[in-house]
């Protein structure tokens, strides 16, 4: 009477369909795991923002044009770059350093690159693709441009913050905005096909850096 030899372990087969799988699943996780990354490091952003929008929203009469102004001072290891310019006319507080350099002209607020160090002082914010204000906003004479619009009495602003959450510095970097005023605005990327309705005081996506390499 004869045995049957038992084998133990997998045969190449089994070994080559294991690793497919181990494939097919970190395909599927991996970009999920750096969208996941991305939405926390853009709960940066929106924080920010807003409480840059309560800070300028307490001043009773226009303030400068100075984003210092508002009293508004996000903490260090920011990602983004904050614009009440979108050039940065009157200069940017530069984190370069240990100690954040800051002059009263300053219309922006640099990114944090004594942390990021291959990060730009500031990354160019991308203008809403389109806007319609309401009846103040439009009376102020508001554009797509971050800025203070109006007169000391009677104003509106628009602010920017721009950054980099996907760890690629090239490409366009993640766009939001905020504004005093509600309006109807146009996303550059990705285009939804219309206008969204936002309030007052409400973040905006503008562009969303990890579907719009």
């Amino acid at each position: 009477m004869t045995r049957r030899r038992q084998h133990y372990g997998f045969t190449l087969i089994e070994l080559m369909i294991v690793v497919a799988i181990i494939g097919i699943l970190a395909a599927i996780a991996v970009p999920n795991f750096i969208r996941f990354q991305a939405r926390a490091r853009q709960a940066e952003v929106t924080t920010n923002l807003k409480s840059l929008f309560t800070g300028l929203r307490t001043q009773q009469r226009m303030p400068s044009p100075s984003i210092h102004a508002s009293s508004f001072a996000p903490e260090r290891g920011n990602r983004y770059s904050y614009h009440l310019d979108n050039g940065c006319a009157g200069g940017y507080e530069d984190r370069s350093t240990l100690d954040a350099m800051r002059t009263n002209t300053d219309d922006c607020i640099g990114t944090d690159q004594f942390k990021y160090p291959t990060f730009p002082g500031t990354f160019a914010p991308m203008p809403v693709a389109g806007a319609t204000w309401d009846y103040k906003g439009t009376s102020h004479g508001m554009s797509v441009n971050a800025g203070i619009f109006g007169v000391p009495e009677n104003w509106s602003f628009l602010a920017y913050a721009a950054g980099d959450v996907d760890n690629t510095v090239d490409d366009m970097a993640d766009t939001w905005l905020i504004s005093s005023s509600d309006a109807q605005l146009v996303s550059v990327c990705p285009f939804v096909g219309g206008p969204d309705n936002v309030a007052a005081g409400e973040p905006y996506n503008v562009v969303n850096d990890v579907n719009c390499d």
